[in-house]
């Protein structure tokens, strides 16, 4: 009798493994905004912005920048029209004296976020008095 219940556990063990998988989906996300740099404090900027991109729709953006030898690194929060948020750390580096490029990564966040994972690939052109545009591209897996 304690074989069947074994055996019926792993069932629907296995079974809810394999139901998450298929809920799991990659999609594509590209973006793009502007923003204005709010203060700075030695090595750390930070900075807000907004924008519109697929699966966030129109979103604000709050973030933390550390600069280290023409290296960036931080992390910014995406807020979509809903209330959703999206976390993401960055990698990247100066470019030009006006450009940075790399990555981001996707680490969760709430709503229809909740355990959001992906990349994509950023670009920042810097502007006059601190404002800045940018653009992203790469894939997002959402619940």
């Amino acid at each position: 009798m304690k074989k069947r219940s074994i055996s019926g556990l792993l069932a629907l063990v296995l079974l809810a493994c394999i139901t998450q998988a298929a809920t799991v989906k990659e999609v594509p996300m590209k973006g793009n905004g502007s923003g204005q740099i709010t203060g700075q404090n030695g090595a750390v900027i930070t900075a807000i912005g907004q924008g519109e991109a697929t699966h966030l729709g129109k979103f604000t953006r709050e973030e933390v920048i550390t600069l280290n030898d023409g290296a960036v690194s931080g992390t910014i929060v995406f807020t979509a029209a809903d209330g959703s948020q999206l976390n993401c750390e960055f990698v990247g580096a100066f470019t030009s004296a006006t450009t940075v490029a790399g990555t981001y990564t996707f680490t969760g966040g709430t709503g229809r976020f909740d355990g959001a994972t992906g990349n994509a690939f950023f670009d920042i052109t810097l502007g006059e008095a601190g404002s800045f545009s940018f653009g992203f591209a790469g894939t997002i897996q959402m619940n």
